[in-house]
């Protein structure tokens, strides 16, 4: 069960950090004290980017995004993963 609860809130994170990064790169805006954008913002953005980007472009951009959301997924289970061995180990 505890399993599920940290798979589940890792996956929500990433999402997180997918739809800044995205929304960052199409518009140019830094977003680092914000902790999420609205879908509707993320819409927004894509649908302007269209006009403004070849598909190459928005492909890298996607791409970057979806490193950028991977990574975090990854540090955070490791993280918690090992914080969680070394609590039973005490």
């Amino acid at each position: 069960m505890e399993h599920l609860h940290l798979e589940e809130w890792a996956w929500r994170l990433a999402a997180d950090v997918y739809r800044l990064n995205l929304f960052a790169q199409l518009t140019g805006r830094t977003v680092s004290k914000r902790s999420a954008v609205t879908e509707e913002e993320l819409a927004g953005a894509i649908r302007n980017s269209f006009t403004q980007l070849n598909e190459a472009a928005y492909r890298e951009m996607v791409k970057l995004a979806t490193d950028a959301a991977l990574e975090t997924y990854d540090r955070l289970v490791s993280r918690t993963i090992k914080l969680w061995h070394a609590q039973r180990a005490n």
